[in-house]
């Protein structure tokens, strides 16, 4: 078995194990691949859908598929919202943006964590300062007192205690 397949079997348990331990906050909804190179996972938390004027539109669960390509973990995932959100990290393609940077190191089980907060507006991943959607940037510098919109608290049981989105 060669690294990646290593790597993707190791993602693959620590993914079920995050899963299994989260209270009901995460849901895999399908994998592909054998081990799997390709997610989908299902928040059940509240991030903001739109706004109407300056008010919000929640959602509370959100979908996102995350692929992992030929050369990861060498290179970054791409994760993509499959439900509509508005945030300054998300383009309006809905793909995620995780930055210029990328360490082998992460785990998919840290990029799922990520997401969660980042669907929660967690003020520790908002980046304002090179936004993916202008407009929700925009109303983010305006609304940074809403934030963030759900501190949901992951039960997990591999080496951390409770974990909440705001805390990872």
């Amino acid at each position: 078995m060669g690294v990646r397949e290593t790597r993707l079997t190791n993602d693959l348990r620590q993914v079920s194990e995050l899963i299994a331990n989260s209270g009901g906050s995460l849901k895999l909804i399908s994998k592909t691949g054998n081990p799997p190179y390709e997610y989908i996972i299902e928040y059940r938390c509240k991030g903001i859908e739109q706004v109407n004027g300056n008010n919000p539109v929640y959602r509370n669960t959100h979908q996102v598929k995350i692929i992992l390509g030929t050369n990861y973990p060498r290179e970054k995932p791409d994760a993509k919202f499959l439900t509509p959100i508005f945030h300054p990290n998300v383009f309006s393609n809905q793909n995620v943006c995780l930055g210029s940077y990328w360490t082998p190191g992460e785990t998919v089980t840290e990029l799922i964590l990520r997401i969660g907060k980042i669907i929660q507006y967690s003020k520790d991943v908002l980046n304002l300062n090179s936004p993916a959607n202008s407009t929700a940037k925009t109303w983010a510098s305006n609304n940074m007192s809403r934030f963030p919109v759900d501190t949901q608290t992951l039960k997990v049981n591999f080496g951390w205690t409770d974990i909440s989105w705001t805390d990872v």
